[in-house]
């Protein structure tokens, strides 16, 4: 199986990612991301919840940097 979301630029940002579903309200720290189908771990009030790259609109890094969702996709990848 190839992989579906770009490594290099994940591992390249300052960590921790946090993903976001309107960029305002609620950010939640990334723990884990499966560059293969997506499928990742975040920190909800110290709970680790499962879900899915898509399911968030926004991505920022710990320097505050908001980056365009579909730069994370490998060419020909993002759904």
């Amino acid at each position: 199986m190839s992989d579906l979301l770009n490594m290099e630029l994940i591992n390249s940002l300052p960590q921790p990612l946090w993903v976001s579903e309107n960029g305002k309200d609620w950010w939640w720290p990334v723990i884990e991301i499966d560059v293969q189908t997506g499928l990742m771990r975040i920190d909800v009030c110290g709970q680790q919840q499962r879900c899915h790259f898509d399911d968030w609109s926004y991505v920022r890094d710990d320097a505050q940097v908001i980056h365009d969702w579909d730069a994370f996709y490998l060419e020909g990848e993002s759904p």
